[in-house]
């Protein structure tokens, strides 16, 4: 059996992607500050890590701050991703064409927290289209001229008659898709698009068959089964003001959508325990009490620390203890069902949301108890065997007029009692 090291998915985003990354923080405002950023972001702007925690207008020229920022929020207001084509001059003065694509990250209430920019360089595209656009009619007097630009695109290109069904395509089609032209021809073009998209699909022609360029985001099926995502624009193709069909141009954004996922996880999860961060679990508490308001669905509320572990942090070194947290996070992890949530609230602190339609009380005692029994299993750390024990607060939130901030003091008083009465124990506050 053949090993291949594995590679960090922080470097792939880092230093493996051509395009760049830029994931914007969204603080109230809005204002957008610079969170993170590829080789490839610093290396084209100029930019360096001293813009990392600056907001837009503290870094840029204000005409492209406040560019940026209407951009940015068009996107939050969307709700969805949006692309819009842009220009600059780089570090050596060159102009500089990139098509940038916008994508609002929401945690589990709705609300838009980052933005993830991945910005495309499309300058030698843009350039052949200006070349386009001031010599229209030199391109429709030219067929082999007109044919080269088709042929050889960077986009797929597929020509669609006014009835849906596919006339030609380019060479990036079957590079994309692995379609050939005895696959393409012929056929309408929606059969390739998963069905629940098709109806999104059918709209984008039409609107096009009307003269509204249209552009959409599907998945569609290639050659092998597999989906993937594009996005597609639908612009119609007009001869001596008839308009004779649809020029479908797309690109294949299936490993953009997996960095944007990627980039949403990594907002909302703890790098040492892969758990849900304070954040993301903030979310998920205002989730629930509106489903206690709702839904008459009651909670409890477990918090959770490592009794002494200051101690151990200090004795063995923070490797141990970073060993001890993971080990403790599994073990919660372990003990929490379907229907609870476990996060990492900071430090050595964790935090248990668990939601059930009924008393939870009960619930609640049983679960301290397996986490204590669970405790008992000792820790491997540099070759010795640790016992760890932990303080639990338990609050019930039952009360329709419960907010957040009432229910998590609450629990953190009954934490803190927990600790007052020896540790290794649970207090309900």
């Amino acid at each position: 059996m053949n090993h291949y090291p594995s590679i960090s998915y922080d470097r792939v985003l880092m230093e493996g992607i051509r395009d760049m990354v830029f994931v914007m923080n969204v603080l109230p405002g809005p204002v957008f500050q610079y969170e993170f950023m590829n080789h490839s972001a610093s290396t084209h702007t100029g930019l360096v890590e001293r813009a990392i925690g600056k907001s837009l207008e503290a870094v840029l020229p204000k005409e492209m701050a406040v560019y940026l920022n209407q951009e940015y929020q068009r996107a939050i207001d969307i709700g969805t991703s949006i692309t819009y084509e842009d220009s600059f001059l780089t570090p050596d003065g060159e102009r500089f064409y990139s098509e940038t694509r916008v994508t609002p990250l929401h945690d589990e209430s709705g609300i838009c927290t980052h933005l993830a920019a991945v910005v495309k360089d499309v300058t030698i595209q843009k350039k052949a289209q200006e070349e386009v656009q001031t010599s229209s009619d030199l391109l429709f007097q030219n067929q082999q001229r007109y044919q080269s630009l088709f042929e050889y695109n960077l986009d797929a290109v597929l020509s669609i008659d006014t009835n849906g069904r596919i006339i030609s395509k380019n060479l990036a089609v079957e590079t994309i898709t692995g379609y050939t032209d005895e696959d393409l021809i012929g056929e309408n073009f929606y059969k390739y698009v998963i069905p629940r998209e098709i109806p999104t699909a059918i709209k984008g022609f039409e609107q096009a068959l009307k003269r509204k360029a249209k552009e959409s985001q599907l998945t569609v099926y290639d050659k092998s089964g597999q989906e993937m995502n594009i996005i597609v624009k639908f612009t119609p193709i007009i001869m001596e003001g008839v308009t004779t069909g649809v020029f479908a141009i797309f690109k294949d954004v299936t490993l953009q959508k997996q960095y944007e996922e990627k980039l949403k996880y990594i907002a909302l999860h703890d790098p040492l325990t892969d758990l849900p961060n304070r954040r993301h679990f903030d979310a998920r508490l205002e989730y629930a009490l509106d489903n206690l308001v709702h839904r008459q669905r009651h909670f409890a509320l477990l918090m959770l620390d490592i009794d002494h572990f200051k101690e151990i942090n200090d004795k063995l070194g923070h490797d141990a203890g970073d060993t001890v947290i993971k080990d403790f996070a599994t073990k919660l992890s372990h003990c929490v069902s379907t229907t609870g949530t476990v996060a990492r609230y900071g430090g050595d602190e964790f935090i248990i949301l668990l939601e059930l339609p009924a008393d939870v009380k009960q619930p609640a005692i049983k679960l301290a108890n397996l986490i204590y029994e669970k405790m008992q299993i000792p820790v491997h750390v540099h070759g010795k065997q640790i016992r760890i024990t932990t303080s639990i607060g338990i609050a019930i939130a039952s009360n329709k007029e419960t907010t957040a901030k009432e229910i998590l003091k609450q629990v953190d008083i009954a934490l803190y009692k927990a600790k007052e009465n020896g540790r290794n124990t649970y207090f309900f506050g």
